[in-house]
């Protein structure tokens, strides 16, 4: 295993990340559901999806048609950011700031991270180090690392806007953060 190879694919995630929209999604599923689940939800996402990336890169993009994964992608965060602006919650107050600890957190986190990332330039990006390299080990080792360490201050910092501010506004912010997304995508997907 080359520790360059490695050291480029900690760069080259580290760099692709910054801003990302799965960025977003992490610290807004933080402030719901707390460190914990969205951690480890997310982080195997990526993990998995980038181990998906290195080994099949443009097989992938033969198998999985953009025609099909933007629209899905699209439906999957409008329904996100209606489901999170549309529910009542009887117990939520304005100004009551509270976390929903529990498993959904991982689920949540996992399944929508995984789709928004399926495709993704990263994804695109961790396939070509990896075929230009032909060290599969060593590009998932440091895609592996910098996303550990990415997800690891994204959900420190939702965490830490979850027990500051409200629920309701928590929610709406993350509802809308997710429409928003929705309607990226479905844009990209008709232009």
């Amino acid at each position: 295993m080359d520790l360059a190879v490695t050291l480029s694919a900690v760069g080259l995630v580290s760099v692709a990340e910054l801003g990302d929209k799965s960025m977003f999604a992490v610290i807004a599923l933080a402030s719901r559901y707390g460190r914990k689940g969205v951690f480890v939800g997310a982080l195997s996402a990526l993990i998995i999806v980038s181990v998906i990336g290195a080994l099949l890169g443009t097989t992938a993009s033969m198998l999985i048609d953009d025609a099909i994964i933007q629209p899905f992608a699209a439906l999957v965060f409008l329904a996100f950011g209606a489901f999170i602006l549309l529910r009542k919650d009887p117990t939520e107050d304005e100004d009551e700031v509270y976390k929903v600890r529990s498993d959904s957190g991982v689920l949540a986190s996992f399944s929508l991270i995984a789709v928004m990332e399926m495709g993704d330039k990263t994804q695109i990006a961790i396939f070509a180090l990896a075929a230009s390299s032909g060290d599969l080990a060593a590009v998932v080792l440091g895609a592996s690392l910098a996303f550990t360490v990415l997800v690891a201050v994204e959900v420190y910092l939702g965490d830490r806007m979850g027990r500051r501010v409200s629920a309701k506004k928590m929610r709406t912010v993350a509802g809308l953060v997710f429409l928003a997304f929705g309607i990226v995508y479905l844009l990209q997907w008709l232009l």
